[in-house]
């Protein structure tokens, strides 16, 4: 692994570790020896990008990683802000955006529906890649090597719901490639349904789309959630062939 690659890979710990870190931790967690931690992590520090809790000890993010933050936010979420708006509007339901995150898959941006229910998601919060729509939705745009490679060993329950045969799995992110829709039916939070889609964002990366509902409104809602996400797909491939076709040659 590259000095880059165990870098990005200590960051990666960090961020997803929502706490403080110590060296051995992230040692642990790398599985890198802890004198190569320590000496990324001193790097780190001089940049501003990890800070060290003067008394309690272990490592966060910095505030050296704040402008990427920022300009990731501006790029990847503010412009999908408005469809994320349209949607949840014509479906009355709460709306979520969501993104790779590792190996795992975070939701970045969300609209709810006063109207129908209290949000179930925080924004910041991360999901298994197997237990959410939105994580098979993502996973479906991988080749079945990459997907066997980003997966756990062990798929955990979340609900009796949740798919936890790898073989089984696979099976079902090939459903979500012919039909470009995932579903979620109460594997990860009994109750609650959800459906997503992939939807190219106004730079060109992928974005997972998901509608969710309590599940007995769900049932009923579902062929309208599809449609309405087939129909945003639709929106937005044609405003990325626009601006392909505008972008400068030569």
């Amino acid at each position: 692994m590259s000095i880059l690659g165990r870098a990005a890979t200590i960051l990666n710990i960090i961020a997803e570790g929502r706490g403080r870190l110590t060296l051995t931790d992230l040692s642990n967690r790398s599985g890198l020896p802890r004198s190569t931690v320590h000496r990324i992590v001193q790097e780190l520090e001089r940049e501003y990008f990890v800070i060290r809790h003067a008394r309690a000890g272990g490592y966060f993010l910095g505030p050296g990683v704040l402008k990427f933050g920022m300009n990731s936010h501006l790029a990847l979420v503010a412009g999908m802000r408005p469809s994320l708006i349209s949607l949840a509007q014509a479906v009355n339901e709460n709306v979520e955006l969501a993104l790779f995150s590792g190996r795992e898959v975070i939701v970045v941006d969300q609209v709810v529906s006063t109207a129908r229910m209290q949000a179930v998601t925080k924004i910041g919060k991360s999901f298994s890649l197997h237990g959410s729509c939105i994580g098979k939705a993502l996973l479906a745009r991988l080749p079945v090597s990459k997907v066997r490679d980003v997966l756990p060993p062990t798929l955990q329950p979340h609900t009796p719901h949740t798919i936890t045969d790898v073989d089984a799995f696979l099976e079902e992110l090939d459903r979500v490639r012919q039909t470009g829709i995932a579903f979620d039916r109460e594997e990860h939070d009994l109750g609650i349904s959800a459906v997503a889609a992939i939807v190219a964002g106004v730079v060109g990366v992928d974005h997972a789309v998901a509608i969710v509902a309590p599940t007995e409104r769900f049932d009923g809602r579902v062929r309208l959630f599809v449609e309405r996400l087939k129909a945003l797909q639709a929106k937005a491939e044609s405003r990325a062939d626009r601006h392909d076709r505008a972008r400068p040659t030569g």
